[in-house]
């Protein structure tokens, strides 16, 4: 709207100069036109002229209209040099007051054009700060997301961690108190074995003596003997069946053992309880597991007879799996 107003002001003005400029070229234009001063008519009085009057006077008149005609010519080169000039004041007027016009015009552009440029600037600033302060604000939030998931994961890790401990640490307890009962009950399984041996020694020594006593009387108890041999031998095989039958219930038989056998050497305490077991002959796999089978029986059967548990304390058995 401002350039519509200054154009038609700029028009207008040169519209003004315009008609200046007529109203000067015409007030030029009226003077040559004026009515020419009369002559005043000379009255000739019917007298003789001197023909050189007449001469003369007519030179001087033509003079007279030449020195008139050019002082007119003059006038109007006058007047047309004024008005050329005035129309070059008014055309260079014009032209300063269109350069005024372009001037303010390209100012004005120039102002605007700064001011949509600042604007612009402005307005790409506020973008990016908007952008800057969202791209902030989403790497915080990230940053702060990764955070709490650090610090859950942290947790948790430590969570799982002390569980771990802690189960470890019951296992761990369970475990030192399995050995130290387990060593509780071989340190109380040696000591019996060990006591168990000394009373076995103890018995081997009276024994002993007391073969030493019966070589002494020997040559008394001969018949006696005899009849008794007999007996103890049935006893003996009855209490070997016995010791057969309870390495049998605790012996795990394969059928991979079917038709063979094992040999053992084994030494009882005067109560049944086996001492030591050893493998005199005999497939190694069945002797492993009659060795085994053996020593977790703990006890054997024994006769109540002192002289034939005797026999018991240290003996010699064949086994044979039976499927």
């Amino acid at each position: 709207m401002k350039n519509n107003f200054n154009s038609i002001a700029f028009i207008s003005a040169l519209a003004l100069h315009l008609i200046v400029l007529g109203v000067l070229v015409m007030g030029a234009d009226m003077s040559l036109f004026k009515e020419k001063p009369k002559v005043p008519k000379v009255m000739i009085h019917a007298t003789v002229i001197n023909q050189k009057a007449l001469t003369d006077l007519a030179h001087r008149k033509a003079e007279k209209v030449r020195v008139e005609k050019h002082r007119k010519q003059q006038i109007v080169a006058e007047e047309l040099r004024k008005k050329r000039e005035k129309e070059q004041k008014v055309a260079k007027k014009i032209a300063q007051e269109k350069r005024k016009v372009e001037e303010a015009k390209r100012e004005k552009k120039r102002v605007l054009d700064k001011k949509m440029a600042q604007e612009k600037a402005k307005r790409v600033a506020e973008v990016k700060r908007v952008a800057d302060a969202k791209r902030v604000a989403e790497v915080k939030r990230v940053a702060e997301v990764k955070r709490v998931a650090e610090v859950k994961r942290v947790a948790e890790v430590k969570r799982v961690e002390d569980e771990k401990r802690v189960a470890q640490e019951k296992r761990s307890a369970k475990l030192k108190e399995q050995k130290r009962i387990a060593k509780l009950k071989e340190t109380q399984r040696l000591a019996k074995i060990k006591k168990i041996q000394k009373e076995a020694r103890d018995i081997k020594e009276r024994l002993r003596q007391a073969e030493l006593d019966k070589a002494m009387e020997a040559e008394f108890v001969d018949a006696f003997s005899e009849a008794q041999n007999t007996q103890k031998l049935t006893e003996t095989e009855k209490y070997k069946s016995l010791i057969k039958d309870k390495i049998s219930r605790n012996w795990q038989i394969e059928p991979s053992m079917k038709g063979k056998r094992c040999r053992l050497n084994i030494s009882l305490a005067p109560d049944g309880l086996v001492i030591n077991v050893k493998v005199l002959s005999g497939d190694a796999k069945v002797c492993q597991s009659a060795q085994r089978a053996t020593l977790k029986a703990r006890t054997l059967p024994i006769p109540k007879d002192a002289s034939i548990a005797s026999q018991f304390r240290k003996f010699s058995i064949t086994l044979a799996p039976e499927l």
